[in-house]
């Protein structure tokens, strides 16, 4: 099976990666994230997966030249759930370039995070999957939690405070406002 892996981060892509490579899977890691907010995180996050890559020895399809945060956030504001949005936004660009590269399946290493919701991945990568063809690889990757936080923190890979977009960023830092306009 041809696998390529829509990589969020170096340090989600460590257990997932190597998991996989592990089992004999020809993967192909495909870094698209326009949710991420602002470029310098964008950026920080960019080098942690490079460095992560190249660890694995993990084939990569870079996005960067598509970077651009408005198509992140301009229809975001349209919709109920900004998770799901952003979800499909980058697996259904990841099912786009997987098919046209001739692989057979995708998946994504935001099942590596116990802060998302597996549930609703798992339905948008196996619509967006049947769509173009191809099949959603869904595996719970939680198990290796602190295994990649450990391994993460002996590479020293930037480690992020928040999931990426400006709205995870002020819900991370919302109490830390509070309490300054409080005092």
């Amino acid at each position: 099976m041809r696998l390529m892996l829509h990589c969020c981060c170096g340090p989600c892509t460590l257990h997932p990666g190597t998991t996989l490579l592990q089992r004999g899977m020809s993967v192909t890691g495909c870094f698209y994230n326009p949710n991420i907010h602002p470029l310098q995180e964008y950026l920080r996050r960019r080098e942690g997966m490079a460095q992560t890559a190249a660890h694995l020895g993990l084939s990569m399809h870079w996005l960067d030249e598509e970077y651009h945060p408005a198509r992140f956030l301009e229809p975001v504001q349209d919709h109920t759930n900004r998770c799901e949005f952003c979800y499909r936004l980058r697996l259904e660009r990841v099912a786009q370039v997987a098919a046209a590269t001739g692989h057979d399946a995708i998946s994504t290493t935001l099942l590596y995070s116990k802060y998302q919701n597996h549930a609703l991945i798992r339905q948008c990568g196996e619509a967006l999957a049947a769509h173009y063809n191809l099949t959603f690889l869904y595996e719970d990757f939680r198990t290796g939690w602190q295994q990649g936080i450990d391994e993460s923190k002996a590479l020293h890979l930037y480690r992020q405070p928040y999931c990426g977009c400006i709205y995870s960023e002020f819900d991370r830092y919302q109490k830390q406002l509070r309490r300054l306009f409080a005092a």
